[in-house]
């Protein structure tokens, strides 16, 4: 069923169905530098865990670790959208007006589902 819709909107409009073919789905670029943070992290927190048996103290470095993680994340949900990266609207063919405010793919579907009912 979801094959037909998906027809259905190359059939009805090639060229949107093009450019988000082409776009990266969520704008999510996972470098090498944070999956390394988010692994570090990894490793400081369940070894902050492991620890916390014999200090208290050590809950402080799971924490770390957590956070460690949480900016690893980070990493990879920003490098997305980096100007001239892949998420960003120079390298998905237009400006403002092509591709939405900031350019992500609900704002060029919201965009295109606009055009045809104005």
């Amino acid at each position: 069923m979801l094959e037909e819709i998906e027809q259905a909107l190359i059939a009805d409009d090639p060229a949107f169905a093009e450019r988000n073919r082409t776009a990266t789905p969520g704008g999510v670029s996972v470098g090498i530098r944070s999956i390394a943070v988010f692994l570090l992290g990894l490793c400081v927190l369940i070894g902050g865990i492991a620890l916390a048996q014999t200090s208290l103290w050590f809950v402080t470095l799971g924490l770390v670790g957590f956070f460690i993680m949480f900016a690893g994340g980070l990493m990879a949900f920003r490098s997305g959208n980096k100007p001239g990266g892949k998420g960003s609207k120079k390298a998905n063919g237009g400006g403002p007006k092509a591709s939405g405010n900031s350019g992500g793919i609900a704002d060029r579907m919201e965009n295109s589902f606009r055009r045809r009912f104005d």
